[in-house]
């Protein structure tokens, strides 16, 4: 009895098949394990990707947010430990009450160009009735940084400062009375506000060390 023969074209369309299909099925079973490993994992790109802010140099120094020479601290930050008069310089009083000032409030006669007192990102831009249009930054993971009381901003959410850019102009703020030409300052550091005056000069480094 003569046997059938394939002939070559036939041979190799069934070799080509055979390896397709192969690849096919290994790829199924990956993108399947894939799947069931993510469910009970959480991978460290998607936690970098999702939280990601450009790292500050270490050695970079918290600056002043105004390079202009006729601006004074209107309002300091309410120290528990500060003296009964800078307590009391300190104190806002609004719609009847008194507040502690969890910031610096600068003011001066005219308007001035508010500066980025650190390398960072852009990453809320608010305005309200009372504080003005307010830019938060972030400068690490750890730290923050309020600009508020803003009549301009030159920056949008998103946006990589460096130190010393010009973000906005300085604003009113109702909160301080008629200050026509204020900011207003607060820093966070892991979460808890903290002084500004106290880390002016000082490296990231430093300060995040304390």
């Amino acid at each position: 009895m003569k046997k059938l023969k394939l002939k070559p074209y036939i041979k190799k369309a069934l070799v080509v098949s055979l390896v397709t299909l192969c690849l096919v099925i290994t790829y199924a079973l990956l993108n399947i394990k894939t799947e069931q490993v993510s469910k009970n994992f959480t991978y460290v790109n998607d936690y970098i990707f999702d939280r990601y802010y450009p790292v500050v140099k270490e050695d970079e120094k918290v600056q002043l947010p105004y390079s202009s020479s006729n601006i004074e601290v209107y309002k300091s930050y309410y120290e528990k430990d500060d003296s009964k008069e800078k307590q009391e310089n300190s104190l806002i009083f609004h719609d009847g009450v008194y507040m502690q000032n969890s910031g610096i409030y600068y003011k001066s006669d005219e308007t001035f160009d508010v500066q980025a007192m650190l390398s960072g990102t852009v990453t809320n831009i608010t305005d309200d009735t009372l504080l003005g249009k307010t830019i938060e930054t972030r400068n690490s993971n750890e730290l923050i940084i309020m600009y508020q009381s803003l009549s301009d901003v030159n920056v949008k959410v998103g946006d990589v400062i460096s130190q010393g850019q010009t973000i906005g102009k300085s604003g009113n703020c109702k909160l301080y009375g008629d200050v026509e030409n204020g900011l207003h300052i607060e820093m966070y550091k892991n979460g808890t506000i903290i002084n500004p005056e106290k880390y002016f000069n000082k490296s990231l480094k430093e300060m995040m060390a304390e």
